[in-house]
Order: structure tokens, then C-alpha cells, then sequence
């Protein structure tokens, strides 16, 4: 039987304290709202007495980054879901670190499946949201949208690599494996898609359907129909047809 979530509710705007929590009440029945606050500052109090287990927090609000609430929790004992306008900054930044946002307005199935995820990781007790913050800090630190850490969900947790280890990264299916400097291997359980945006910020190019390849470990590019790469851990990648062309110009 599910227990219940115990949440707060972080946000400047009273209807948005007011729309989600009547979402919350009507579809994820198993959430019950203790406590709102209209800032981090009014948050910080309300966690040290309520104890939540999930935070829905606001990124941009008036009185300041809602991502300085991470300032005052070396060991978050809370999960957290951030809520937004779009901001494709912060929304990089949120992807990169694995954690989990929605968009304003607020989609009832993108909430109910936020929730589900929360639900999950408090039911393992095995929350690593302090992996995940000190991933989203060091993004952050960066002020631009050059993300240098990537988290990675696989079977056995979660990996936390700079994204400029990752030599290749091959679709399999609705899997994705990461192949990295020294040789290891990381599946992971999305499809290349799902990184495709993030990846391509750090210099990562889409040769084929099934490859994504890092072009900051490119060697060499071998001539043919579409071709194929030789990347520095001596792996040969083919290159599509359609491809060709957009890669060669990235290598001029």
C-alpha cells in the first residue's frame, strides 16, 4: 500500500499555490500539501518543521534563484520537483543533473508521472538528490550553457560523468549506451533522443541514426558513401548519407 507524500509548495504566485494544489489533490491523491511559501526564505523554516518529503519548487521568483534553497542542505532529505516558465537555461541545467521539472501551466499527466517518479525513488529509499543538487551546482557555477556534468540513470544507480569522457554514445533499442574514455560502458535506460539537445551543446554530433559521437575525440574522417569516423579510443563509426555533408562542414 502507498504511504503518504508530505510536500510543499514553493512559489511567489498565490493562484499557483492554488491550481496545484488542487491538482495535487484531485490526481496524486497519495500527496498531501502540509505547507506553501512564497519564497526560499519562507521555505527554509517550513522544511526544518515539517520535514516534507518532496518540495515542488519555483525557479524564478522575485526574492531571489529558487535554486539557492540547495545552499542550506549539504544532504537534501527531500526530493524535489521544480516548476517553470520556460527557461531553456535552467531547463538544461535540471536535465543534466536528472532531476525532475515541470512546465507552467502544468500538464496533469507530466505531474501524475513526476509524482510516480518521486514516489518510487522515496519507496527504494534510495534517494540520491544530493548527488544529483551537487551535479546541478556545478552546472550552475558555470553561467553559461556549457554543461560540463552529465547524469547518467542505469541499472545498479546513478553515474555522474563529465560529459567530455563520453567518447560515443550508440542507440540500442529504447536503451543508449555511453562509451567513455578508459573504456567503460554505461547503458542507460532512454533513448538517444532524450540526450540528443544536451549532448549537442557540449560539441556532440549526430553521424546516424544509431550514433552520436563527441567530436572533441574525433581522429580521423574516412571517405566513402557516407563514410565512417575513427574516434580516439580507435572505434570506427559509420556516417549516413544524409549526414555527410552537415558533418563535414562541422569539421571545416
Amino acid at each position: 500500500m502507498r504511504g503518504t507524500i508530505n510536500a510543499i509548495i514553493v512559489d511567489d504566485e498565490q493562484k499557483h499555490h492554488e491550481t496545484l494544489g488542487k491538482m495535487l489533490q484531485n490526481f496524486c491523491p497519495m500527496v498531501h500539501v502540509v505547507g506553501y511559501a512564497y519564497s526560499v526564505q519562507e521555505a527554509l523554516p517550513l522544511i526544518k518543521t515539517l520535514d516534507p518529503n518532496l518540495i515542488f519548487l519555483d525557479i524564478e521568483m522575485p526574492s531571489g534563484n529558487g535554486f539557492t534553497l540547495f545552499d542550506s542542505f549539504e544532504d537534501p532529505p527531500f526530493e524535489v520537483i521544480f516548476t517553470t516558465a520556460y527557461d531553456l537555461y535552467a531547463i538544461n541545467a535540471i536535465k543534466y543533473a536528472a532531476l525532475d521539472y515541470l512546465m507552467k501551466p502544468i500538464n496533469i499527466q507530466e505531474l501524475k508521472g513526476a509524482v510516480a517518479r518521486a514516489e518510487k525513488v522515496r519507496a527504494k529509499k534510495q534517494s540520491q538528490s544530493s548527488a544529483k543538487i551537487d551535479a546541478l551546482k556545478s552546472n550552475l557555477q558555470l553561467k553559461d550553457t556549457r554543461f560540463t556534468k552529465i547524469a547518467l540513470p542505469s541499472a545498479d544507480g546513478i553515474d555522474f560523468i563529465e560529459a567530455n569522457t563520453i567518447i560515443h554514445v550508440e542507440a540500442e533499442r529504447s536503451y543508449s549506451n555511453f562509451y567513455l574514455d578508459g573504456g567503460k560502458r554505461i547503458m542507460v535506460s532512454k533513448p538517444l533522443k532524450e540526450y540528443e539537445a544536451l549532448l549537442e551543446a557540449c560539441n556532440f554530433f549526430r553521424i546516424h541514426k544509431s550514433h552520436m559521437v563527441n567530436l572533441n575525440h574525433l581522429d580521423k574522417y574516412i571517405k566513402g558513401k557516407g563514410g565512417y569516423v575513427i574516434m580516439k579510443d580507435g572505434s570506427h563509426v559509420d556516417v549516413s548519407v544524409r549526414k555527410k555533408d552537415a558533418l563535414l562542414r562541422k569539421l571545416m
